[in-house]
């Protein structure tokens, strides 16, 4: 057989490509081979173990990420199969390890156009990381605040969590009493469906976000990016009145925080919500559109 392959060297060249292309598997032979990234998805909850690391849909090659996991490898790889040469923005809900630790993987060979964070800077070593990395790409970072209004393609957003006035010297309240409840939680536009994104939030700041001015949009979303890994520190009035349709977890398997709580996922299923982990199901995507809400994990 090898003598033969060697008389034609045209064919040893392709089985060359063959090997390379199933090892490497780029993200256009991906959907092929595996069917992922499912055709129009919205967002993806990538697989990062104990930790958050979410992609939003935002135009060919481009994705507003949320969160980077603890990992860079692991949100690297998660945004290689889906084809992100581009990252608008990054959005870093707080500073704990699980959120941040993997930034330099979004970073690596990608244009990332800005990084917005919130304004408690604690722990403060891992936001002195953040602003270092970020300086020396050269990446603009600033603090976002609720009632910020954005966009980046199909794709639009608002903070709606925390107040603004949050940092050193504010009023304390809720979003004050630690990197939980300052998390960064957006609800998000996308192709008619509606996406709310927690972070971290403990039941403090989840109760006051229920009294904001935000609360009426909050009502009724399509997908809930569960709090805090779905611990059991959840406010169930917030749930009632957010009623997805959909609710995903992040989560690292037989983590030591026993996360998600079977409270939790008793309360959303109790609401007829569809409930996947990534711990069991992998990585997720949203696609769809508000009509038909659609998920598939890789």
């Amino acid at each position: 057989m090898g003598r033969r392959l060697l008389r034609h060297p045209w064919w040893c060249g392709a089985c060359a490509v063959l090997l390379v292309l199933a090892v490497v598997q780029p993200p256009p032979l991906a959907r092929v081979i595996k069917g992922w990234p499912p055709p129009g998805w919205r967002m993806v909850v990538c697989d990062v173990g104990q930790g958050d690391a979410l992609v939003l849909a935002a135009g060919e090659g481009a994705g507003v990420v949320v969160d980077a996991g603890p990992d860079p490898a692991l949100v690297d790889g998660c945004l290689r199969t889906l084809g992100i040469t581009r990252v608008p923005l990054v959005v870093l809900t707080h500073f704990h390890a699980d959120h941040v630790a993997g930034l330099p993987g979004v970073l690596r060979g990608r244009a990332v156009g800005a990084i917005e964070t919130t304004a408690l800077e604690e722990p403060a070593d891992q936001a002195e990381s953040v602003r270092e990395q970020a300086a020396a790409r050269g990446i603009p970072v600033g603090h976002a605040a609720a009632g910020e209004r954005r966009r980046a393609g199909p794709l639009s957003w608002e903070v709606v969590w925390p107040p603004s006035g949050t940092g050193p010297g504010a009023v304390p309240s809720a979003s004050t009493e630690g990197p939980n409840d300052a998390s960064v939680t957006l609800l998000v536009r996308t192709a008619g469906l509606r996406l709310l994104l927690l972070g971290d939030l403990e039941p403090p700041a989840q109760r006051e976000l229920a009294r904001s001015p935000a609360a009426a949009e909050l009502e009724g979303v399509d997908v809930l990016k569960v709090a805090h890994h779905g611990s059991a520190h959840q406010d169930p009035d917030l749930i009632r009145r957010v009623a997805p349709r959909l609710a995903l977890i992040s989560c690292g398997a037989d983590n030591t925080y026993g996360h998600p709580a079977s409270s939790t996922l008793a309360a959303l299923h109790g609401r007829g919500t569809t409930v996947l982990r990534t711990d069991r199901d992998g990585p997720l995507a949203v696609a769809g559109t508000g009509g038909e809400l659609r998920v598939a994990g890789d």
